[in-house]
């Protein structure tokens, strides 16, 4: 069985069978938890925004059911939209760019230290949906077609965000590489 479709009938079995809900809770809390500490910086705001997401999930699916799609895209959905509530809240979210620290002792490993930080200074001058679609279909290690649905747009828009924010990226690594 597929996990998209696996997901689906435990989504919809959630709906009666608390079980059903924990199993897909079990397979995806560390993945949600972990976009949320990137998100956040905070792990406690973190656990928040974690919490909040499969509690309205499940709210969301005793209410009105599951409807098609992933169910992975439509957690990160939720995880992005209480990322954005808790920001609004006054919480601070963190740039992404801020993730990628710069540790090393030996030669080699410092070369490649300072190949992050020339990547993580250049990424941090893309704009924000920039950072989040690079975000989300690389580190996050989301399908396309789950982050298209997350953001609500054509797997061709998509492919075209991605790309133009990969060229974006690329200008601001040239733009690095010559202020060295």
């Amino acid at each position: 069985m597929s996990s998209l479709s696996d997901d689906s009938s435990l989504a919809s079995s959630a709906r009666d069978a608390p079980q059903a809900f924990a199993t897909l809770y079990d397979r995806y809390v560390r993945r949600i938890y972990a976009y949320a500490l990137r998100q956040t910086g905070d792990m406690v705001l973190a656990q928040d925004v974690t919490s909040a997401t499969f509690e309205k999930a499940l709210r969301h699916l005793r209410r009105k059911g599951w409807r098609s799609g992933s169910f992975l895209a439509w957690l990160y959905r939720i995880a992005r939209n209480e990322a954005v509530h808790q920001y609004r809240k006054g919480n601070r979210m963190v740039d992404l760019s801020d993730r990628l620290s710069v540790t090393g002792e030996q030669e080699s490993i410092l070369e490649a230290d300072q190949d992050k930080y020339h990547l993580r200074e250049a990424f941090s001058r893309l704009s924000a949906h920039d950072q989040e679609v690079l975000n989300l279909r690389f580190f996050e290690a989301l399908s396309s077609s789950e982050v298209a649905e997350m953001l609500g747009c054509t797997l061709p828009n998509l492919y075209l965000q991605v790309h133009r924010a990969l060229q974006r990226l690329r200008k601001e690594l040239e733009v690095e590489n010559v202020d060295e």
